[in-house]
């Protein structure tokens, strides 16, 4: 019993003395392992993380931005100290030299002024010699001791890079100079890479700007060469052209402008004769009188002292080299024109003399002999045009005038029908409560009289709604469109039809295969298109008629086929069968009353889907109405505007 305590006591003793083997040796030692293993790992991580960010500087502020994000990568993994980070950098590439501040302070370092926070210059000396992290003796005594390591590229210092450790704590500088080598050593990366760009980005800009250079003038010769090339050739083309087409309109302004630049003159007009007025006219497009006083220029025939005038009246062209202060110049004219330098030829035709041709410089001597030749030759060769020009010139403002009046028409006409729409409608919701009984019973000829007062209401409604929406689609009205289902809007806009043609005994069919793809369109105006060409489809058809409709799908469009077995166009009719207010000679054969205006109507709504539409008739057999609208296209926002107008 003895023996078997003693041998307790013995294993106990052992076990007592491996336990306090392991807590005053092996412990401390996995401790510390422990330590430096997280610490590895926190270096590695920054390391990683510094790799990952080698992106070169494009800026110094894109620098800075690297500087700080490096600086908190830092800290984030390695606590304890505050950093400061100073750029003194000369100028590199395209970029400014840098001021010398702190461009990041962060702990105990925040809050310390610049100025008190600087180091001497004895240090930023030491720092720059050094090529490893010196002490900082001058580091603020709150925060303790500190180090600085120099960064910078090429050779040169850019900067110092400051740590430092609270007074009193362990030494952390020692624990981490590893990391902070690492950290300067990126900034030292960073403004490689940022020299590296700043210099090409540099000799970039001088190569571009030589070549830019060399560009500009090889282009300003080219453009010299082609406009010379380009007034010979013109001045040819003029030429040919009188004998061509001496009619031809807006040539003034083209024949004033090559003269003008040929001879390199700053003034150039044609001066024609009014035979209203009796008086020389400066034409519109003078070249280098725009929006200018001088293109006001009027002189009347009996003005000996003009220039212009005696050339005219003589025939013989005139030179002066100072108009300023030649007698046989209107001095006053010569200033409003700003000319020394005029050259004044006669335009004739067969004998018969139109006007003159007046070309000016503001330079003093300008002209010569040579330029007196080439200016009349132009001046026999254009003079048949010149009044060809004028003419049509006449002409085209006799056009506008009466586009003008059309437009006023049309606003007149549309006004009306705006005025008409109000009191029709009113109109006709009376005549409605009449004819229903609701003011009172109606004796069978008041009930009679009423409904033919309605249908005439009916009719001039129709008329207004339809000369409102011609005047909308003349004048540019903008669809929503959407992809829709068209054979869909043909079942409806039939089964809305159903009504009256059972009245008269036709019967409506829509046809469709389920292959007919979507449509992009607007549904109320192509459900007009094919209401309208229903309700004509009916209206011609004779009673126990046929009328379909049928829609496949054709290419990239559907095509949407309305036939009737009704009484035909004639085909005397046909070519105007879309004009607005055209009605077919034969109308009366069935009774059918109309505006004229629902075949235009659909015309313009199909043009402006970016269709087509036509149609095939014989006269006495029926019509079939085609119209081709394109198909939904993958991607098509829904409410876009419709396509632009294109003719049938």
């Amino acid at each position: 019993m003895t023996a078997a305590l003693a041998l307790l006591a013995a294993a106990a003793a052992a076990a007592s003395a491996a336990w306090w083997t392991r807590l005053t040796r092996l412990l401390p030692a996995e401790r510390a392992l422990a330590r430096e293993r997280a610490l590895a790992e926190r270096r590695a991580s920054f390391a990683l993380e510094l790799l990952r960010a080698r992106r070169p500087p494009a800026s110094p502020s894109l620098l800075d931005e690297t500087v700080q994000s490096a600086c908190d990568a830092f800290l984030e993994r390695f606590g304890g100290l505050s950093l400061v980070v100073w750029t003194r950098r000369g100028a590199v590439g395209g970029q400014s030299a840098s001021s010398g501040g702190p461009t990041l302070r962060t702990g105990v370092l925040a809050s310390v002024g610049a100025e008190s926070l600087a180091p001497a210059e004895a240090v930023w000396d030491e720092a720059f010699a050094a090529s490893a992290a010196v002490g900082w003796a001058g580091a603020p005594a709150a925060a303790g001791r500190g180090v600085l390591r120099p960064w910078g590229a090429r050779g040169q210092v850019w900067g110092l890079v400051g740590a430092v450790q609270p007074a009193g704590a362990e030494d952390l500088l020692a624990l981490h100079a590893p990391a902070l080598d690492e950290l300067a050593a990126h900034l030292d990366g960073a403004a490689e890479r940022a020299a590296q760009l700043w210099e090409a980005e540099r000799s970039k800009a001088e190569l571009e700007g030589g070549l830019d250079a060399t560009m500009r003038r090889l282009d300003e010769t080219n453009v010299q060469l082609i406009r010379r090339a380009r007034e010979v050739r013109t001045l040819h083309e003029v030429t040919d052209a009188v004998s061509r087409n001496p009619a031809q309109t807006g040539v003034l302004e083209a024949i004033v402008s090559i003269v003008a630049r040929s001879l390199e003159a700053d003034l150039c007009a044609f001066l024609l004769l009014d035979e209203a007025t009796g008086e020389l006219v400066t034409q519109p497009g003078a070249f280098g009188l725009a929006n200018d006083e001088g293109s006001l220029y009027r002189i009347a025939l009996s003005n000996e002292q003009s220039s212009s005038v005696r050339v005219f009246k003589s025939g013989e062209p005139f030179l002066t080299a100072d108009a300023q202060n030649d007698p046989k110049v209107i001095s006053h004219y010569a200033r409003l024109w700003r000319c020394h330098s005029v050259l004044v030829v006669p335009l004739s035709i067969e004998g018969r003399r139109i006007g003159v041709l007046r070309v000016g410089s503001f330079k003093k001597g300008f002209f010569s002999s040579d330029h007196v030749e080439f200016v009349s030759l132009i001046a026999e060769e254009a003079a048949v045009l010149v009044e060809g020009a004028v003419l049509s010139r006449r002409l085209a403002d006799s056009n506008r005038r009466l586009a003008e009046m059309n437009r006023i028409k049309d606003d007149f006409v549309s006004t009306v029908s705006h005025e008409f729409k109000t009191p029709l409608t009113s109109i006709l919701g009376f005549l409605s409560v009449i004819i229903d009984g609701d003011a009172g019973a109606l004796n069978e000829e008041q009930r009679r009289f009423l409904g033919i007062v309605r249908g005439s209401a009916q009719r001039l409604s129709g008329l207004v709604s339809d000369i409102l929406d011609i005047s909308k689609l003349e004048g540019g009205l903008e669809m929503e469109a959407a992809p829709l289902d068209l054979a869909a809007v043909a079942r409806r806009t039939a089964e809305e039809c159903e009504f009256k043609a059972s009245e008269k005994g036709v019967s409506i069919a829509v046809e469709a295969s389920d292959q007919v793809p979507p449509v992009t369109g607007s549904e109320r105006w192509l459900g007009q298109v094919v209401e309208n060409l229903l309700t004509n489809a009916v209206k011609f058809s004779k009673p126990g008629g046929a009328v379909s409709v049928r829609l496949a799908h054709k290419g990239e469009g559907v095509q949407v086929t309305v036939t009737d077995s009704g009484i035909g166009i004639p085909a005397a009719d046909q070519a105007r069968i879309f004009e607005k207010f055209f009605r077919a000679s034969n109308r009366d054969a069935t009774g059918a009353s109309g505006t004229g205006l629902g075949l235009a109507i659909c015309r313009h709504i199909v043009n402006r889907h970016g269709g087509r539409i036509w149609f095939e008739s014989v006269e006495g057999a029926g019509t079939s109405f085609h119209f081709v609208v394109p198909t939904a296209k993958a991607g098509d926002p829904a409410g876009r505007p419709a396509a632009a107008t294109r003719q049938v």
